[in-house]
């Protein structure tokens, strides 16, 4: 799995964001959360934005992807009963098995 190809998944995520309206505040240093998908400091498609946006696009630029991630399984939860939220699930669900699949090939 290349880089290249999770950033561009993550560009895609963006973009479904963007089209659904959720979207970080401009100019605002990245958030630190203190649990998991900040679910104790703010809501989850703030989180997204907020936080996961700009770790993600970190880790990838660095080539310093973990070895595993759940945000998919979070979407899903999150996002139950929200028919208009199934395609960004998706994509984050996608996003899940790319770094996984990056991580098994060391790349």
């Amino acid at each position: 799995m290349r880089y290249k190809d999770i950033s561009h998944k993550l560009d895609e995520i963006e973009a479904e964001m963007k089209k659904l309206g959720i979207s970080a505040p401009v100019n605002t240093p990245q958030h630190k959360t203190s649990s998991a998908f900040g679910g104790a400091e703010m809501a989850f498609e703030q989180w997204l934005a907020a936080v996961f946006l700009p770790s993600a696009a970190n880790a990838i630029a660095t080539e310093n992807l973990p070895g595993s991630s759940q945000v998919g399984v979070a979407a899903v939860r999150n996002f139950d009963g929200r028919e208009e939220m199934d395609r960004l699930a998706t994509l984050l669900s996608e996003f899940d098995h790319m770094v996984e699949l990056a991580a098994k090939q060391g790349s």
